[in-house]
C-alpha cells in the first residue's frame, strides 16, 4: 500500500485546522498507508507529535507579546517546518498546510513524492490586501507578517498540486496568475448527525456569530450591524475569544453590561452544539476573506439559516433566499437588511433551516472522499 504523510500544525479534530487534518486522514485510510506529523497524537495512525518551540511557549505567551499574533503565528509556522522537514522519510504523496511546509516541501520532493499544499485560505495576496484594508478603517496596523506572506507564495509555486475549499478561493489563485490546472476545489465535510437541529422556539430572536474576535472575521461588522438594526427581543451571542488590546477595547465600548451583545470566549463544543446552534434564528459569519469556513456548513447542518459574505466560500453551498443569505463583504448595510428580514420574517426561517440542513447532508465524509482520494491518487500516479 502506497504511503502518505499529512503534516499540519494543529492538535486533530480541535478547532477548524484540527478538523480538516482528521477528516481528510479518515478519507485515506484504507486506501493508503497514512502517517501523520501534527501538534497531538492522532488515535489512528501513526503519528509524529511535533512540539511547539521554545520561543512560541516561554516568550510569545507573555502579557504585551501576546497581541503581536503575526510574529507568533510565523514563528510557529516556521519551526514546524523545520521539524517535519527533518523528520520526513520517504512517502509516495506528502501534504503540507500552507504557510507551514516551504522546507518540508524541497525535502518531499528530493525524496522522490510528489505534494499537495492544503490551503484554507484565499491566496495570500487577495487576503492580505483585504485585511489590511479592514485594518486601516478599524483603526490599526494589520496583524500581517510579510515573510509569512512570501513564504507562502513559495510553496505555491513549488508544491506539485494546490488544494483550495471553493470556487471563490479558486478565482482568487486564478486572478493572482496561478494556472488552474494546478489548483483543486475540494470542499470540506459536514458531520450532520453530530448536529442537534435548531426549533427556533427561543422567546428571543437570537443571532450568533462562532470565530475568533479578529479583523479578519469581521466581527465587528455583526456587532454594528446587529445594533443599527434594532430588532425588539433579540440578542447577538459572539461565541470566540478576544487577542489583542484594540479589540478588547473596542468590545469594552459596545459590549455594555445587560445589554444584548454577549460574548462568550468558550469553544463551541465545550459549551454544547445545542446551546450554540440549537438557540440559533441565524448565524452571522461576515468574514472578509476566507477560503470556506467550517462554521457555515456545521451552522446548515444544524438547520439554521447563515449570512455570509461573498468572500468566504458559502457561496458554493448557500442559495441566496433559499437556504441563506450572501451579502458583500463589508457591506454593514446589507448584512443589517439582512438581519431586519429575518427578524421580520421569523416564521420562514425553519423552512430555509431544513434547506440548509439537506445541503449539509450532501456534503458528508463519503462526498469529501469522492472528491479527494482521486486528487491524491493523481498525485501518487505522478510520483518519482
Amino acid at each position: 500500500m502506497e504511503r502518505v504523510i499529512i503534516a499540519a500544525n494543529a492538535v486533530p479534530r480541535e478547532g477548524g485546522l484540527g478538523l480538516n487534518f482528521a477528516h481528510m486522514i479518515a478519507a485515506l485510510e484504507g486506501h493508503y498507508e497514512v502517517a501523520a506529523m501534527c501538534a497531538a497524537k492522532h488515535p489512528t495512525v501513526p503519528t509524529q507529535v511535533i512540539p511547539a518551540s521554545w520561543l512560541a511557549k516561554h516568550v510569545l505567551t507573555l502579557p504585551g507579546v501576546r497581541r503581536w499574533r503575526g510574529t507568533e503565528v510565523n514563528v510557529s509556522e516556521r519551526h514546524f517546518d523545520r521539524q517535519v522537514s527533518n523528520r520526513l522519510t520517504a512517502c509516495r504523496v506528502f501534504q503540507g498546510l500552507t504557510g507551514q511546509c516551504e522546507r518540508s516541501l524541497q525535502r518531499a520532493h528530493a525524496l522522490g513524492a510528489s505534494s499537495l499544499l492544503d490551503v484554507v485560505t484565499v491566496h495570500t495576496d487577495e487576503g492580505d490586501v483585504r485585511v489590511a484594508r479592514e485594518s486601516a478603517s478599524f483603526g490599526v496596523r494589520p496583524s500581517l507578517n510579510a515573510e509569512q506572506g512570501a513564504r507562502r507564495r513559495r510553496e505555491y509555486d513549488s508544491a506539485t498540486l494546490i488544494r483550495v475549499m471553493s470556487h471563490h478561493a479558486k478565482r482568487t489563485f486564478l486572478e493572482c496568475g496561478v494556472r488552474e490546472e494546478r489548483v483543486v476545489v475540494v470542499h470540506p465535510p459536514v458531520e450532520v448527525e453530530q448536529f442537534p437541529e435548531s426549533n427556533f422556539l427561543g422567546s428571543t430572536f437570537r443571532v450568533t456569530f462562532i470565530g475568533r474576535l479578529e479583523i479578519g472575521k469581521a466581527f465587528h461588522h455583526a456587532i454594528e450591524a446587529f445594533q443599527q438594526a434594532a430588532l425588539p427581543d433579540s440578542e447577538l451571542v459572539l461565541w470566540g475569544g478576544s487577542g489583542t488590546r484594540e479589540v478588547a477595547r473596542y468590545l469594552a465600548e459596545r459590549v455594555t453590561p445587560g445589554g444584548n451583545v454577549h460574548v462568550r470566549p468558550v469553544p463551541i463544543r465545550v459549551a454544547g452544539l445545542e446551546e450554540v446552534f440549537g438557540k440559533s434564528h441565524v448565524v452571522v459569519h461576515p468574514s472578509i476573506a476566507d477560503g470556506f469556513g467550517y462554521v457555515v456548513g456545521e451552522s446548515m447542518a444544524a438547520g439554521v439559516p447563515v449570512i455570509a459574505s461573498d468572500t468566504t466560500g458559502g457561496s458554493d453551498w448557500i442559495q441566496d433566499g433559499v437556504n441563506g443569505f450572501i451579502v458583500p463583504a463589508g457591506d454593514r448595510d446589507a448584512l443589517r437588511e439582512r438581519l431586519v428580514w429575518c427578524h421580520r420574517h421569523a416564521s420562514r426561517l425553519p423552512a430555509m433551516g431544513k434547506a440548509a440542513r439537506a445541503t449539509a447532508t450532501e456534503h458528508g465524509l463519503e462526498r469529501f472522499r469522492s472528491e479527494y482520494l482521486p486528487v491524491v491518487r493523481r498525485l501518487a500516479e505522478r510520483a518519482g
